[in-house]
């Protein structure tokens, strides 16, 4: 290997293009079921080209690219690519209202939206430029009506990787939050940051080149994204890329993973839920090793039932999009603590009074995060960047407990916290209970506001099938359990409860329920 050839490997590590090559070139890197399968080489080559697009098109390094094609071997391709040619990639959720993604499109000032046909008339209508990729080695390009001759002159100039000279402390990601109804809030990730997340994510589970990854879950978001996408082929190995949250491929993932010999995959709660709860769902044999789940909480109960139905272990973990995504994640041991999140990786967890003093362990507080995967700040918002890092500290919103082993648990969000009477109440603790009644299969608690007691609780239930309790019952059932003043005093039954598009459930409509 020649110098020059060292410095374009050593610089090209610390950018998250650099995944584009960690497999044998001719080894599958994205496998569409039913559809294409693109390799490592290819996936290097059609970054390649497609960077060149961007650069023939006027793209400047630094500028943001939206991928509004997910879950498509195009959009890793613009991914890497964007990456080669130092643009920022902007994952987002063509499913949004037109006046949210108008909103986050006025924030993120992009140089394009890269759609698909499933997006095009989408963004049509928005008036920003939008740029096509097609996967296929072959064609795969950047074009816009504007930039399509330039494009073509340009695939036959220099490599786009060797151009920008931007390094590891770079931006590579803008993931926007859940709330981007109001003020959109953009956490900005560095190409070294995903990197990190990455490695310690595939460290954590031990994933090889013999490893294969199922992904159902939206890749606009950084569940998807990074814990599953980047993390399986940074570990060199395939990625089976389906549709998101696709109804019809949940009564056949077990099959679906069997056929594709992949050896885990990822879900949120409401997967679980409905996996469990659909009796035509058969677990078949094949090489899953573990299933993993994060973005919501999950309750133990929950994972027992997933292990005792399909027999494969649920690997609980925790993150958020501000931390670079998993911050604790299970191990794969089956003597390991349900009722908790897991253990840091790649980072450190404390719990923090009301007044940011770090608290003893074993207590209950806000969680906080630090670590090189922990974004650099809302992308255009000081003042949240300020609320949220502190001192080297990300704020998560989350209360919960670190124990004398290192283990995460998790009592509710800060905002989710009930105060009756001056009494601290967590939300999450309730519900483990309700789920332990034979009747119930989902139960959600919230605070209702009350004249005396400043807050009063209530549940939200969705039965089992074939199954009806009253909430006289219920009460009772968390009597057994629980000190009078956290037990609901107000139960409400339904048939679903609302969630947004990430599969979280919305706290603010389930309180609307009960008015």
């Amino acid at each position: 290997m020649t110098r020059s050839e060292v410095r374009s490997e050593v610089r090209s590590e610390v950018r998250i293009d650099a995944l584009a090559t960690r497999g044998a070139p001719d080894c599958p890197a994205i496998v569409v079921p039913g559809g294409e399968t693109l390799t490592y080489g290819e996936l290097d080559r059609a970054a390649t080209r497609f960077a060149r697009g961007l650069v023939a098109g006027g793209a400047v390094a630094g500028q943001r690219l939206v991928l509004a094609n997910a879950n498509t071997p195009g959009f890793f391709v613009a991914l890497f690519g964007a990456a080669r040619a130092g643009l920022v990639a902007v994952p987002l959720d063509p499913g949004l209202a037109a006046a949210e993604l108008r909103t986050v499109l006025a924030h993120a000032r992009p140089h394009a939206v890269v759609v698909d046909a499933r997006s095009t008339p989408v963004f049509e209508p928005l008036g920003a430029p939008l740029c096509g990729v097609d996967a296929t080695e072959a064609t795969t390009e950047a074009t816009t009506e504007a930039t399509t001759e330039a494009t073509t002159e340009a695939t036959t100039g220099a490599r786009a990787d060797e151009a920008p000279p931007h390094r590891g402390d770079h931006p590579a990601l803008i993931l926007y939050t859940s709330g981007t109804t109001g003020t959109p809030r953009g956490a900005v990730h560095t190409h070294a940051g995903v990197l990190h997340k990455v490695e310690a994510i595939r460290a954590h589970f031990a994933l090889g080149t013999t490893d294969r990854a199922l992904c159902m879950l939206p890749t606009h978001f950084g569940h998807g994204l990074v814990c599953t996408c980047l993390t399986t082929l940074h570990a060199g190995s395939a990625l089976v890329l389906c549709r998101p949250f696709d109804a019809q491929l949940l009564p056949r993932v077990f099959a679906l993973a069997e056929d594709h010999g992949a050896t885990t995959f990822s879900t949120v709660p409401t997967i679980v839920r409905l996996l469990v709860r659909n009796q035509a769902v058969r677990r078949t044999r094949g090489r899953l090793r573990y299933v993993t789940c994060a973005s919501a909480p999950l309750h133990a109960e929950e994972v027992d039932a997933f292990e005792a139905r399909f027999g494969v272990p649920l690997l609980n973990c925790y993150g958020l999009t501000e931390a670079g995504t998993w911050s604790a994640m299970s191990p794969l041991d089956p003597a390991r603590d349900r009722r908790s999140v897991g253990i840091a990786a790649g980072c450190t967890f404390r719990a923090v009074s009301a007044a940011g003093e770090p608290l003893a362990t074993g207590e209950v507080g806000e969680l906080e995060v630090a670590g090189p995967s922990v974004m650099r700040g809302y992308d255009g918002d000081p003042d949240a960047t300020a609320r949220t890092l502190r001192d080297g500290w990300l704020a998560t919103g989350d209360l919960g407990r670190i124990d004398a082993a290192g283990r995460v648990f998790l009592a509710g969000r800060s905002k989710e916290l009930i105060i009756r009477a001056g009494a601290n109440i967590y939300p999450a603790e309730i519900e483990g209970v309700l789920l332990r009644h034979p009747a119930v299969a989902e139960a959600y608690v919230v605070g209702l506001d009350h004249a005396l007691l400043g807050e009063q609780v209530a549940a939200c239930i969705v039965c089992k099938d074939g199954c009806t309790a009253s909430d006289a019952e219920l009460i009772q059932h968390c009597r057994t359990a629980l000190a009078p003043y956290k037990c609901p005093e107000t139960i409400r039954f339904t048939s679903a409860v609302p969630k947004t598009s990430r599969g979280k459930v919305s706290r603010a409509s389930l309180a609307a329920l009960f008015r």
